[in-house]
């Protein structure tokens, strides 16, 4: 479920029926269980008394001074996206170019991002750094370039790579480099993300067309502040 309300830390009660924590909407009142992630516990403390989303699995647990309590065992939280001027959403993320022939713009909402590259000579780098606490739940990474030898996704000491061969199967190979040793990835490896090849007739080089890639899960886990993507559309000589 997921439920957009004010959250509410430090919370007390007899017998300790409570985790501390909760969310009102509308009048009703869910208690907020973060396990052991210590990343949501100091978030919802940073956002006491502040409008949030949070998104989890909702379960009812019998008490003895509180006869029913309704819990949300959370996997996601950070702060409620408001309308600014000219009533755009704040994205959360700000990306930084590393050539100034590259254009990323960020679109979607609160918990699904789209990140759209475009890179004239095909060959560029950007940095995505999160204003919010934590990232997205999805990340789709568009990149319109003609071929793809190379997509590097780094967080902190986490490398993952891409690669579509250009020949007619169009292959594609994902790999992993953690404490410098590198690893070639399957589908049953949690940081494996296929990728898609969208129009221009599946023709590589792509004439009109983008790949996309839904960035994996796992390497958000440990909330980095920043990630940096590299590319390369095709190996010169």
């Amino acid at each position: 479920m997921t439920v957009l309300g004010t959250l509410r830390t430090g919370l007390v009660a007899i017998g300790g029926e409570t985790t501390g924590t909760t969310i009102t909407a509308k009048g009703i009142t869910w208690e907020l269980d973060f396990g052991k992630n210590k990343a949501l516990r100091s978030a919802a403390q940073k956002l006491h008394a502040s409008k949030v989303r949070v998104k989890g699995t909702l379960a009812r647990r019998k008490g003895v001074e509180i006869k029913e309590r309704w819990i949300v065992t959370v996997s996601h939280l950070q702060p409620a996206n408001e309308a600014g001027a000219g009533g755009k959403e704040n994205p959360g993320l700000r990306a930084t170019g590393g050539r100034p022939d590259s254009r990323i713009r960020i679109s979607g909402t609160a918990v699904r991002k789209v990140v759209t590259i475009t890179s004239n000579t095909g060959i560029g780098s950007a940095t995505l750094t999160r204003a919010s606490e934590p990232w997205p739940e999805t990340m789709l990474v568009r990149l319109h370039l003609r071929g793809l030898e190379s997509f590097r996704v780094s967080a902190n000491e986490l490398v993952v790579e891409w690669a579509v061969s250009s020949t007619r199967k169009k292959e594609c190979t994902v790999s992993l480099r953690k404490d410098g040793i590198e690893t070639a990835l399957g589908k049953d490896s949690p940081f494996f993300a296929e990728v898609r090849v969208a129009g221009g007739g599946g023709k590589i080089p792509l004439e009109e067309g983008h790949f996309e890639i839904a960035l994996p899960e796992k390497l958000f886990e440990a909330n980095p502040d920043h990630i940096t993507m590299k590319w390369i559309d095709f190996y010169r000589d």
